[in-house]
């Protein structure tokens, strides 16, 4: 069959997962941001993401392969809005520790040092690394490092990024490697490299 089959195939899964979850939201009234709605989960290959992250996902998806096309054609191609662009964002943010510890298991990433070795306990504050992104659309997250379920802390910061806001999008979505992103950086380096590649490696189409 047609090689670009293996591309179209997950992504008219996803999109018939989408609108299938969307189907059991009834009339959507809050949006799908916090009542049953947003808890709803909607399959993506090997993981799950709630309704409202996996149609932020999707949005995200759509703009850079749009982004792509135009610039193909030279077809003038406005970015999303700031505050569109900051949720955008900020649901990479959100996915960074899940994704940095499952590269960790694996050995892509480097383990917790000494007395971090064992997960933090849920809820607790843990090592840190402050991703700033600049520009229209950005912000401050603190990543927490040793574990999805810790909370970022900037008592226990010990690393710092800065990033473009469309530097950060163009990396996450498999466009730059993580070491040509142009990134300020200050602090541990292991935990700066760990991040960045956490966030290349979000792309996954």
């Amino acid at each position: 069959y047609p090689p670009t089959r293996a591309v179209r195939a997950p992504w008219r899964e996803q999109t018939h997962d989408l609108v299938r979850t969307v189907s059991f939201t009834g009339d959507g009234s809050d949006g799908g941001t916090g009542g049953g709605a947003g808890r709803l989960s909607v399959p993506y290959g090997d993981f799950e993401l709630p309704l409202h992250d996996a149609m932020l996902d999707r949005a995200f998806e759509c703009w850079v392969h749009a982004e792509d096309i135009a610039e193909a054609v030279d077809y003038p191609y406005e970015a999303p809005s700031g505050s569109d662009l900051h949720q955008l964002v900020g649901l990479a943010a959100r996915m960074l520790p899940t994704v940095l510890a499952a590269r960790r298991r694996v050995g892509l990433a480097a383990p917790s040092p000494g007395a971090h070795r064992h997960l933090v306990p849920v809820g607790e504050p843990g090592r840190s690394l402050r991703l700033e992104i600049e520009g229209s659309g950005g912000g401050e997250w603190l990543i927490p490092l040793d574990s999805p379920a810790a909370v970022g802390s900037a008592e226990h910061e010990v690393a710092h990024i800065a990033l473009d806001g469309g530097e950060f999008c163009r990396l996450a979505a498999g466009h730059v490697s993580p070491t040509e992103a142009a990134a300020g950086q200050m602090g541990d380096r292991e935990a700066i490299r760990d991040v960045l590649f956490a966030a290349a490696s979000l792309s996954r189409m």
